[in-house]
């Protein structure tokens, strides 16, 4: 199966530059006020706290967490499913009139816009379909659950300690700005973060994956690179760690899947 794959490195979206597999896009790092918390989203909340914490909140706001899958669960996967879906057909209806790209048009390497860095076609569609997944998943959730939920949003992820932190538009701004790229490896930038109306109380993450071609195989999820600070591990494992929430992906045609 060929994926769709990342526009900003490796799965935690931290070294601007490089390419792999993550979901994420390079607008993040290219434009990172992108990466900015929505409206709603701006209460004054302590930067970091440890896991146990974290393992305290979930615990003492169980009758939260089954609000949420009780009576809103279905309703923003639903709208999660339908923006993944209207980003793959608009891209592909602007690129390919409509139809899939092959196998070996996936494979083609293009240049991408602004940058000039070569890429594969697959990046580059991966980074077009999840610009317009997460404008409808932001316009989606606005109206549905207003200021309890983050768009990319940077945490950093301490393994040893088990600290979690946010960072915000500014930090990441700085130290791209600085060159200073290299700090962000280990970072993590879950596409949707459900939360209590504090990002680091999640309740449920989601993760657009944009297949290339077609294919009727189930998407897997790869592990980290050997060498990365999460080597071995997926993703959707080190963002059930970091914050303690489930994981699923929202892929077209598929739905919401583990």
């Amino acid at each position: 199966m060929l994926l769709i794959a990342a526009c900003a490195g490796t799965p935690d979206r931290g070294t601007p530059g490089h390419y792999a597999f993550d979901s994420a896009t390079s607008k993040c790092e290219q434009q990172p006020l992108l990466c900015a918390r929505m409206v709603g989203e701006e209460t004054v909340i302590p930067l970091a706290r440890t896991m146990e914490t974290v393992a305290s909140t979930v615990r003492t706001g169980v009758a939260v967490l089954r609000i949420f899958e009780e009576t809103t669960k279905a309703v923003v996967e639903k709208e999660l499913t339908a923006c993944a879906e209207q980003a793959r057909s608009k891209v592909l209806l602007d690129h390919f009139d409509g139809g899939s790209p092959t196998p070996r048009e996936c494979n083609e390497v293009v240049e991408e816009s602004g940058s000039g860095r070569r890429i594969t076609r697959a990046m580059q569609l991966g980074c077009l379909m999840h610009e317009v997944a997460l404008a409808c998943t932001r316009e989606a959730l606005r109206k549905r659950i207003p200021g309890r939920f983050s768009l990319e949003q940077r945490y950093r992820y301490d393994r040893a300690t088990r600290t979690l932190a946010l960072m915000s538009a500014e930090e990441t701004r700085s130290l791209l700005r600085l060159r200073c790229g290299e700090e962000l490896r280990g970072t993590l930038v879950p596409d949707v973060v459900i939360h209590s109306g504090n990002p680091l109380e999640a309740q449920a993450i989601y993760d657009f994956k944009f297949p290339c071609a077609n294919s009727s195989e189930l998407p897997l999820s790869r592990p980290y690179p050997q060498g990365h600070p999460y080597g071995g591990d997926t993703q959707e494992t080190i963002y059930q760690e970091a914050l303690g929430a489930e994981v699923w992906r929202v892929v077209p045609r598929w739905g919401v899947i583990r």
